[in-house]
Parts: C-alpha cells; sequence; structure tokens
C-alpha cells in the first residue's frame, strides 16, 4: 500500500515537473518572439536643394525561429520613399530575419520630396518604416527636416570702379538681392571707409528681405575735401541676422573747380574774343 502510494506521489511530481518545463518553454518562447525597430539617426537634416534623406534602421528579432517580415513605408505626401539593403544595392519589401542574432540586421529608409513638391523649410516631415510578420510587428518614425539656405549678394560685384567729387556728395545705387531659400532679416549697411569720408545709405536697413527678391539701394560717398586726387578703395557691407556680404569699391577722386578757375576762364575767352575782334578790325581797314 505504502509503495502505490509512493508511486503516486512520484508520479504527480513528475506531471508538475513537466508541466511546469513545459509552460517555462512556452512562456520564453512567447517573450522571446518579438521585432524591435531601431534607427541610429532617427532625425536628419539638409539644406541640399533637392535633398535625399538615408536613415540606417536595424531589425532586431527575438524568436524559435527564422522569420520574414513584410516591410511597409509611408511618408509626406509628394514624397518618394522606399527601402534598400544596407548597401543600397536592392530595393527591399521582405526581410528574413534569423533570431538572436548579435549584429542585427540593417536597412536603409530612403526619402526625398519630388521635384514638383513644393518643400517647406524648417518643418519636420516624418516618415514610418513598418515590419510584420504575422503577430510580430514593429514600426519606427523617422523625421526628415530641409533647412533653408542664406546667402546674400551685392551688385556690382567687387572692385567696381567710380569718379567721386572730393568734398562733394557723390550718388549711385547698389542692388541686393537674397540668393538662398530661406527669409533674410534686419540687413544693416555699412562702409569700412577712408578716414574722414562720409558713406550713408539709403534705406539704412531691410526689414525682411525674401527669396529672390531684390532691392536697390542709394549710396552717397562724400570724400573729404582734403582727398588726394588718386583711387581710393572702400568695403560696403551688408549684414543680415543670418548671414553677410561685402563688395569692394574703387572710387577715383577729382578735385573740385573752384571759383578762381571759372573766373579764369572766362578771362581767357574774353581776352582770346577782343584779340580776334581788333584782328578783323585791323584786316579790314588795311
Amino acid at each position: 500500500m505504502e509503495v502505490k502510494i509512493s508511486r503516486i506521489v512520484y508520479y504527480l511530481f513528475l506531471m508538475t515537473v513537466a508541466a511546469g518545463a513545459l509552460l517555462l518553454s512556452m512562456s520564453v518562447l512567447a517573450q522571446e518572439e518579438t521585432l524591435k525597430l531601431e534607427a541610429t539617426h532617427p532625425k536628419l537634416e539638409s539644406t541640399a536643394t533637392e535633398p535625399i534623406f538615408q536613415f540606417s534602421v536595424s531589425l532586431i528579432y527575438r524568436g524559435a525561429q527564422a522569420q520574414e517580415f513584410d516591410l511597409g513605408m509611408s511618408g509626406p505626401s509628394g514624397w518618394s520613399t522606399y527601402v534598400t539593403s544596407s548597401d543600397k544595392s536592392t530595393r527591399v519589401s521582405v526581410i528574413k530575419l534569423e533570431p538572436n542574432k548579435s549584429d542585427p540586421y540593417q536597412v536603409k529608409v530612403i526619402a526625398s520630396p519630388l521635384p514638383s513638391t513644393i518643400v517647406v523649410k524648417d518643418k519636420d516631415y516624418t516618415i514610418t518604416l513598418v515590419a510584420s510578420s504575422g503577430a510580430i510587428s514593429d514600426s519606427i518614425k523617422l523625421t526628415a527636416v530641409v533647412l533653408p539656405t542664406y546667402s546674400l549678394d551685392l551688385l556690382p560685384w567687387s572692385w567696381y570702379a567710380r569718379e567721386v567729387t572730393a568734398g562733394k556728395d557723390n550718388f549711385f545705387s547698389i542692388i541686393t538681392e537674397n540668393t538662398g531659400s530661406g527669409e533674410l532679416t534686419n540687413i544693416r549697411f555699412s562702409a569700412d571707409k577712408p578716414q574722414e569720408w562720409i558713406v550713408e545709405f539709403q534705406p539704412e536697413t531691410i526689414d525682411r528681405l525674401a527669396p529672390g527678391v531684390s532691392q536697390e539701394i542709394q549710396v552717397n560717398i562724400k570724400p573729404t575735401p582734403k582727398a588726394i586726387d588718386r583711387y581710393h578703395s572702400m568695403t560696403l557691407i551688408a549684414a543680415a541676422d543670418q548671414t553677410r556680404q561685402t563688395t569692394i569699391l574703387s572710387a577715383y577722386v577729382e578735385e573740385p573747380k573752384l571759383p578762381w578757375m571759372w573766373i579764369g576762364g572766362a578771362i581767357a575767352l574774353v581776352a582770346v574774343g577782343v584779340f580776334t575782334f581788333i584782328f578783323l578790325k585791323f584786316n579790314r581797314n588795311k
């Protein structure tokens, strides 16, 4: 009787151990059937005119056996989005993953706006990658940002030559143009000029200048009355909050025409006239 009871207890013990092992095995398997997507750089920025964003994404699979996963993409309207192998040699829509690899599989997510798409600068564009196989799935959101470029031109270009009169106002114009893709703000005009010269700009500042827009600036250069009769170099400067530009102006100084020069010229003309009159009259009397 005692032997039977011992056997029954032994069998119950074995069944308990087996059931526990089975439950533990099922629990472990259930825990290991997971997929995780990770990006090395989930947010990328570009200032290119036609940007192409390339995200590196790792697929970390934990499971009991190899699985094939479908890859799906979604992106902004007017954008091209697709997945390639890590070396970008082949486009990929399905990938077979071996479980529990220490070096996870990697793919490249390529995203770029189509040529006809108007891209808003400094805006986050979201691209989503989804990998799934039955009940196992994961997704990752990637962000692309197109940054504006800032560029300012001053025309005419450097070494622009002008003749100016010493001690006098000398007016001319230059053109400032926004040649970047972002708006320029608070553009200030100044000059690195010879000592005692006056350089004035009208307007002195521009609050905002949109991309592709240009504006004429009136410049007045007044050399000192003591300026030497030769070429003088100066730098005209346009400085915005985002960027700055310079152009070099070569000013040739002419001495002002003094009153006595005009008086002397008039006396000379009168003298020539009188001499001509006397000469003609003398010849007529002969």
